[in-house]
């Protein structure tokens, strides 16, 4: 019976341990994660990606068209995020993780923020967020309508609103355990519709 007793309390200490370990692995590859995205150095992006993702990441990020497949797209999204999108503060104590084997699927809230000193730096944004949304699409009416509609809802934002702008956002998706460490495999990027400002 002492046998039996000190053998449950070994697996005991050893599941804990493991649990302990891997807790502490997903920490840091979302401190990872979110020091990328608060230094926003695109010098670093190849490193970055590198480091946190498999090579055959998927993406799905909050525009139309980001459904992306592949390292290299990844680091095309991640610098592009860094260069124009905003600015992204991860709340590390809604974590949630649930794991199987060598795989595991999160989820995670954040703000999406970003702060203008004047309006016409807002409006500069905006302009420029509008001509980057029309190349995407692919006629004539297609990008008037886009056009139209985000310009509209840029401006109502910037008029009745403050010049910092903050939206929640949640993130969620896969990770794969390879050699001992724990990379992304999926990434889901998605607001709340309709979007509101905190």
């Amino acid at each position: 019976m002492t046998i039996k007793i000190v053998i449950c309390v070994l697996l005991s200490c050893a599941t804990f341990s493991t649990f302990a370990q891997s807790n502490k692995n997903f920490k840091a590859i979302f401190q990872k994660f979110q020091e990328g995205y608060a230094e926003r150095d695109t010098s670093k992006v190849e490193a970055f990606a590198n480091e946190l993702c498999t090579k055959d990441i998927q993406i799905i990020g909050t525009g139309d068209e980001e459904w992306l497949q592949g390292i290299h797209s990844a680091k095309i999204l991640f610098k592009n995020d860094w260069l124009y999108w905003f600015r992204l503060s991860l709340d590390t104590s809604t974590l949630n993780i649930a794991t199987a084997g060598n795989a595991a699927f999160f989820r995670i809230k954040g703000i999406a923020f970003m702060t203008f000193p004047d309006k016409e730096a807002a409006y500069n944004f905006a302009y420029n967020r509008l001509q980057q949304m029309i190349e995407k699409e692919k006629t004539s009416r297609t990008k008037m309508l886009s056009y139209s509609s985000e310009a509209a809802d840029f401006i109502q934002q910037i008029e009745s609103g403050s010049l910092d702008i903050k939206y929640t956002i949640r993130i969620s998706g896969g990770l794969i355990k390879k050699n001992e460490k724990w990379l992304f495999s999926q990434l889901v990027f998605s607001f709340s519709y309709p979007m509101t400002r905190k």
